[in-house]
């Protein structure tokens, strides 16, 4: 058989069944876009390969899954830290959408957190931003894949970014838009992104419901972040945000619950019986102060989980390799239980279980063949990761994400021996620190005074 791509690494973690498998001097054969080969190397793979990569004293693996993040907050990376959400959001971040956020600041931010899922080995990213269709033909170009959420909302400072379009029939009718420009494409989908409850009234919530079911498209949210949330809630709805979603009749398989920090039991059946996800973000989770997602409950559930980054904003980085790290440390604190979850829970979490959570387990997640060649490769030539006792603890407690060697997304090489290919970093890096520049000066003009 003939390939078109050929790869052989030390260690092959297929992440078949969620398991740990590790196939020492492993192969995998891709044809076009679609794994065609994955097993022990054999000679004849090297001949029977168009092009041959040797990926010596490398982990080879599934590129991961970032099931929950903000592409173009990236700009904001580093402002205003140590602040509470509540003050963070509604106080910093979304005066600063309001006055900054057009067509080029997402266009610049999403180039540059493009480029930095690459470099941390993210090849499938599920992004909700204002402007979703610059997100798409950034990723688009990049060679990524992704599933970008389509904001809605109707708070007062709270836009899509196209004046006199606010009300939800022309927000709709521009989705549908949006929705059928990607719907065949191999990488890029369309999803629903209603920002969260307590920016999106009823009449929003049944819009993008309508949506959903027609296109059986997911629907991607922020949920019961913090405690104050769902206070608010209790106080205005006499219902806790999941009970008010469940009774709306938006809870589904569709349905992507990010976050998920504080849940009552009823929420949790809420979320168990329609088969709604869970998208796990430890590190903002942390930094803003909001709560611990009793994730190993979840789990124990039978509730889909996966994992994300959150926004460069609040995390501060992209890389999943730290979000499986402090993910899975946070569950062992605060189970108070070493074994409450562990190394390969937190690659599942990653890779199979978040492709998963967000619907596309058929397709990418594993190294199996006629998935998608989405796959990765992870340098061992580090002191950090010497002895290699154990393959997961290694990949989740010691690799900082800069390990990455190899990116291929879709068939095509993203990154090759640590250089991009589909990107050129110094263009984007200049871009960022113009767009930098204009929120200097505007706050050297007291802008939050």
């Amino acid at each position: 058989m003939g390939f078109d791509l050929g790869f052989r690494a030390s260690h092959l973690l297929t992440m078949r069944g969620g398991s740990g498998e590790i196939i020492r001097d492993g192969f995998v054969g891709v044809v076009g876009a679609k794994i065609a080969e994955v097993g022990p190397f054999q000679p004849l793979h090297q001949k029977d390969s168009l092009r041959f990569l040797d990926l010596d004293n490398q982990i080879l693996m599934p590129g991961l899954v970032n099931t929950h993040t903000h592409l173009a907050m990236s700009l904001f990376r580093g402002f205003e830290d140590d602040l509470p959400l509540q003050e963070w959001l509604f106080n910093r971040i979304i005066p600063l959408d309001a006055k900054m956020v057009d067509a080029d600041f997402v266009r610049n931010g999403a180039t540059l957190s493009a480029l930095e899922c690459i470099r941390f080995g993210t090849t499938t990213v599920s992004d909700m931003y204002f402007f979703a269709e610059v997100t798409a033909e950034v990723l688009d170009s990049a060679g990524l894949r992704a599933r970008i959420a389509w904001p809605f909302m109707d708070h007062k400072l709270l836009d899509d970014g196209t004046a006199g379009q606010n009300n939800l029939e022309s927000k709709m009718k521009r989705f549908r838009t949006f929705h059928d420009h990607w719907k065949n494409h191999s990488r890029i989908r369309a999803v629903l992104g209603p920002h969260a409850p307590y920016t999106c009234d009823d009449h929003v919530l049944l819009g993008v419901k309508e949506l959903s079911e027609t296109f059986g498209i997911p629907i991607h949210m922020h949920v019961s972040e913090t405690k104050k949330e769902v206070e608010d809630s209790l106080r205005s709805y006499g219902k806790t945000p999941v009970r008010r979603l469940f009774e709306l009749g938006l809870l589904s398989p569709r349905f992507q619950a990010a976050h998920a920090v504080h849940l009552s039991p009823d929420d949790l059946e809420c979320l168990r019986k329609t088969g709604a996800s869970v998208l796990y973000n430890p590190d903002s989770n942390m930094k803003l102060g909001s709560g611990i997602a009793p994730i190993v409950q979840y789990r124990r559930l039978g509730i889909p989980v996966g994992l994300g980054t959150d926004g460069a904003a609040s995390n501060n980085d992209l890389s999943m390799f730290g979000a499986m790290d402090i993910g899975t440390k946070l569950q062992k604190l605060a189970n108070e239980d070493a074994a409450a979850m562990v190394a390969l829970d937190a690659l599942q979490l990653a890779t199979i279980e978040g492709a998963r959570a967000i619907g596309m387990e058929s397709e990418i997640g594993s190294l199996e063949v006629g998935k998608c060649a989405d796959l990765i490769s992870i340098r061992t030539d580090f002191p950090h990761l010497h002895p290699l006792h154990s393959i997961p603890s290694q990949l989740v407690h010691s690799c900082q994400g800069l390990e990455v060697d190899t990116v291929v997304c879709d068939g095509e090489i993203l990154l090759q021996k640590g250089a991009f290919v589909s990107l050129s970093e110094t263009e984007v890096y200049e871009k960022a620190e113009r767009i930098t520049g204009q929120l200097r000066d505007l706050l050297a003009k007291n802008f939050f005074s």
